[in-house]
């Protein structure tokens, strides 16, 4: 269980409807979407959290409600899957410092994101033959060369 302590601010994106979390300085702070990297801005009711953990039981919570109340947690406008599923697979790589992430969180945040799981598989085989992905033992990376470019 991970107990990282600081500031976390559990958001929807007004882009993509994502729900997620991101840590933050102070409430002021900007802070980006982890799907779409759209702005995400401090609000009269936003939520926040002072462990990762704490973090992932709002957004659950969130998630569960939204799908109650007949929310779509679909974009309003399409993004290509490719890129949608390397920057999931870039966002948690961060979220884990920089080190390999195990195969089944990519493919839970993936089904998080209406992702069916074998489209997700196609894509990331897809990406693996790119060279873009490696995978050591059902751990992903990004290739340093990708990430220094910055090309998605």
């Amino acid at each position: 269980m991970k107990q990282e302590r600081g500031m976390f601010r559990i958001y929807r994106c007004p882009q993509c409807n994502n729900i997620g979390y991101t840590r933050v300085e102070s409430e002021d702070d900007l802070s980006a979407c982890s799907l779409c990297r759209g702005i995400i801005l401090h609000e009269s009711g936003t939520l926040y959290a002072a462990t990762v953990q704490e973090s992932v039981d709002l957004v659950r919570e969130l998630v569960i409600l939204s799908k109650q109340n007949g929310e779509s947690s679909k974009p309003t406008r399409g993004r290509g899957l490719r890129k949608r599923i390397l920057t999931i697979i870039i966002s948690l790589i961060d979220l884990n410092r920089g080190k390999p992430v195990p195969l089944r969180e990519i493919l839970r945040e993936c089904v998080d994101a209406d992702i069916a799981l074998e489209r997700a598989m196609t894509f990331l085989e897809l990406l693996e033959t790119e060279g873009i992905l490696l995978n050591f033992d059902s751990k992903i990376s990004l290739k340093k060369e990708v990430i220094q470019d910055g090309r998605i």
